[in-house]
């Protein structure tokens, strides 16, 4: 289980993802931690992966551990399924103490809990969002592209489990059939009061609202709700729950096209947007959801709009360390469409994207993400981050990892890189020095813990030609060494070897004759 970063005060949450018969996936679970790696051949599921788990967290908006409010549950339509009015009184009236206890959702009246669960459990309306929701993100036209591509299988299978302090929280299960998709999301019994003496009666608290109109004799669903919304709000900001938004940002491997040339694409999107502009296209074409959200982050970015100073420190170091320059935005105007460009370090002016080397246009979304888009406790979500990197710039961009995760943010990246494999195989062993007595000169500020980093190994099995999904566990002498880099790497040396062997004979042979 995923646990709480040190000093970064990320919830002690685990997040399990598992999906059977899933695009080129037979079957695989993934326990995501604050740094998930995805590692294994060209189209094994990686990706697929890495945008269901996207796909999932925009659904979800963030995953709370707290899924009741309807700010960070899109699909809870809190007055859709009400029971009738002649209950809710009686419901409301009923007396809730939290002693040395803390209150769960167990402990609401049962009238208010099965009205906050009847949308999750209404298929058609969590169904339909989530269908829409992947067919965007993996741009397909019917979500049932998704079953494993092979003739003898009709469905797959998505599963998603949050836990807590060793507790189910809840769960969302989905089928995908031919038929379309079927949903189902538990509740099992999520904390809303952390353990205290603070005794909570729900009537005094209804009581005690400013506004008396909220709670008039004859009770209306459409008045129910922001009063019961207004009472678990007061919940958690008195016992300081954390139920701040976490957003996902998704790099994709295209990034570094797109930075060169998304000035070009956005105009031209503005300019077919016209209905002129539509006639003119027989078809028109498609980005997938990913795609699209990175897009228009860049076409909405602005300079320090959600930075922090971590943040912030982090996008200046990669700009010294690892670009050898500065990111930088300029505009014609301040309502203009932002363009980006790099300042070399002593350099006069700036360079466009479109003539620096490949490198700092597949880095510059990162620095401009960390800069102006991603906050704390935010996921990114990012491929090939050793992308167009020379092995020592590799070496560098672990390390950043490292500090993005002792920054707060949690990170998912897939790579075929074993250089920054070993370099975060080196951070876990700086994070497992840290208490000894010399732990102070040799540790950085970007260790890693064990149980901070999640490696997985997607294995394509030549039989099939789909893949499953299997865990690469850390190693203190080898680090983390995933089984077919050994194989390649033998075939390699007895390659050279046999070659070298040969040209010997071959020496030998021309002396004697």
């Amino acid at each position: 289980m995923a646990q709480t970063i040190p000093g970064t005060e990320v919830d002690d949450k685990s997040i399990r993802l598992s999906v059977k018969d899933f695009g080129p996936i037979a079957r695989g679970e993934v326990d995501l931690r604050p740094l998930t790696i995805f590692v294994g051949p060209s189209n094994s599921g990686k990706t697929y992966f890495a945008i269901l788990f996207y796909a999932l967290h925009r659904l979800l908006a963030g995953m709370p551990r707290l899924p009741l409010l309807s700010s960070y549950y899109p699909f809870w339509q809190w007055s859709r399924g009400f029971p009738e009015n002649r209950g809710i009184e009686q419901a409301l009236s009923q007396k809730v103490d939290v002693g040395s206890h803390s209150l769960s959702f167990r402990d609401l009246p049962s009238d208010v809990r099965n009205a906050i669960l009847s949308p999750l459990n209404d298929v058609k309306i969590l169904g339909a969002d989530l269908k829409t929701e992947l067919e965007r993100c993996f741009d397909l036209e019917t979500v049932t592209n998704l079953i494993r591509w092979s003739a003898s299988v009709d469905t797959a299978e998505i599963k998603l489990d949050v836990r807590e302090r060793d507790q189910d929280l809840w769960h969302l299960q989905a089928r995908v059939s031919q038929s379309g998709i079927l949903p189902q999301c538990f509740i099992e019994d999520p904390l809303l009061v952390p353990d205290n003496s603070h005794r909570l009666d729900i009537r005094s608290r209804i009581a005690s609202f400013p506004d008396p109109r909220l709670f008039p004799t004859s009770f209306d669903k459409e008045e129910m709700w922001p009063s019961i919304e207004m009472l678990l709000e007061e919940l958690v900001m008195e016992n300081d729950l954390d139920m701040s938004h976490q957003s996902a940002h998704y790099l994709p491997a295209a990034r570094s096209g797109i930075m060169q040339s998304h000035r070009v694409i956005a105009s031209s999107l503005v300019r077919l947007a016209t209905r002129a502009g539509l006639q003119r296209l027989p078809e028109i074409p498609t980005f997938s959801g990913v795609m699209a959200d990175f897009m228009e982050k860049l076409i909405l970015f602005q300079d320090q709009r959600k930075s922090s100073k971590p943040m912030e420190s982090l996008a200046k170091q990669m700009e010294r360390d690892v670009l050898e320059g500065q990111i930088r935005t300029s505009r014609t105007s301040s309502k203009a469409y932002p363009e980006f460009v790099y300042h070399p370090q002593g350099a006069q002016g700036d360079i466009e994207l479109t003539r620096t080397s490949s490198m700092v246009s597949e880095l510059a979304p990162v620095v401009l993400f960390l800069r102006g888009v991603m906050g704390k406790g935010d996921w990114l979500i990012m491929e090939e981050p050793e992308a167009h990197l020379h092995p020592a710039a590799q070496t560098s961009m672990a390390q950043l990892l490292g500090r993005m995760v002792r920054a707060g943010l949690q990170v998912v990246i897939t790579t075929h890189s074993d250089w920054l494999l070993k370099e975060i195989g080196n951070l876990i062993r700086e994070g497992e020095l840290e208490t000894s007595p010399e732990s102070e000169d040799i540790q950085g500020p970007h260790w890693l813990k064990p149980d901070e980093v999640g490696t997985w190994l997607f294995h394509k099995k030549p039989e099939t030609g789909f893949s499953t999904v299997e865990k690469i566990p850390y190693d203190r002498t080898e680090g983390i060494e995933p089984r077919d880099y050994e194989t390649v790497a033998e075939a390699l040396y007895n390659r050279s070897a046999s070659l070298q062997d040969r040209w010997e004979e071959s020496r030998s042979d021309a002396q004697h004759a």
